[in-house]
């Protein structure tokens, strides 16, 4: 049987967590950080889609109140529901949605300098197949949350396929 003499500090097994300084450093310091995250990906395309939502429901006013006030002053809110209102009669029905991509734009031109988002969703219509692009802004130092500054919508380009 062996002993160890008393002043010899036994070590736990290496590679088990929280047994070294080194496990411990790895298990504690360095976790991520759990929760919201400020101004993330995922809080970006959750504000573009209850943006887009309510121009399906008509809300052109609210989604103007909820603009951010760069938007606000840049657009007048009777010019934003007129430009709504158009853009439904063209398109008709939603049948159905999906983002489609998240983009960063640094500096946009027109606007303040600075980082902002596009979310894009391929929208599908009766009239049309359309690409929503939502153009967000960070909502402020502390700020988990963006605000919409933007929406743009395109048409989608459909391949043309030549048979012979």
């Amino acid at each position: 049987m062996s002993t160890v003499p008393a002043n010899v500090r036994k070590l736990a097994p290496t590679g088990v967590p929280g047994t070294n300084a080194l496990g411990s450093l790895l298990s504690i310091s360095n976790a991520p950080r759990l929760g919201p995250q400020p101004n993330s990906l995922d809080n970006a395309v959750s504000c573009a889609t209850h943006w887009v939502r309510m121009s399906d429901g008509r809300r052109a006013d609210a989604m103007w109140l909820e603009a951010g006030a760069m938007m606000q002053k840049m657009v007048p809110r009777a010019e934003w529901v007129r430009y709504l209102r158009k853009i439904r009669l063209d398109r008709g029905q939603l049948v159905g949605r999906e983002w489609f991509e998240v983009t960063r734009v640094r500096d946009p031109v027109g606007l303040p300098a600075g980082d902002y988002l596009n979310v894009i969703f391929v929208s599908h219509y009766t009239r049309a197949v359309l690409f929503e692009t939502v153009s967000l802004a960070p909502g402020g130092p502390g700020s988990l949350n963006w605000l919409p500054v933007g929406y743009v919508i395109r048409p989608v380009q459909r391949e043309i396929t030549f048979t012979q």
